[in-house]
């Protein structure tokens, strides 16, 4: 995928994720709807500063309009939370086991 075509990906899946029409991306961005549109259909190119305006409008930082997540492997926050989140079962785990042992004892 060129990308030109990543960004018209990109910015779609972002407007629809957040819940805005092209309208509605277009008032925040201090645009017309047929711009938006524009850019959606590839028929425009945005400037740099007008990328800016659309990722604050859309509240993401502006590379993830040309980030290609199928390039990527698992990113390493992705890793970080995965082993919070298996350090975080082992522990519950482990509390309810010490726990039900704790209760054995009083029987």
């Amino acid at each position: 995928m060129d990308l030109n075509q990543l960004f018209i990906s990109n910015l779609k899946k972002w407007r629809k994720n957040i819940g805005f029409s092209q309208k509605k991306l277009a008032e925040k961005c201090d645009t017309g709807h047929s711009y938006i549109r524009q850019l959606e259909s590839g028929k425009g190119q945005p400037s740099f500063a007008f990328i800016i305006k659309i990722a604050d409008a859309l509240q993401i930082e502006p590379y993830l309009l040309f980030y290609d997540e199928t390039k990527s492997d698992m990113s390493t926050r992705e890793k970080y939370l995965d082993s919070i989140e298996n350090k975080l079962l082992k522990a519950v785990s482990n509390n309810i086991q010490n726990t039900f042992d704790e209760l054995k004892k009083y029987k």
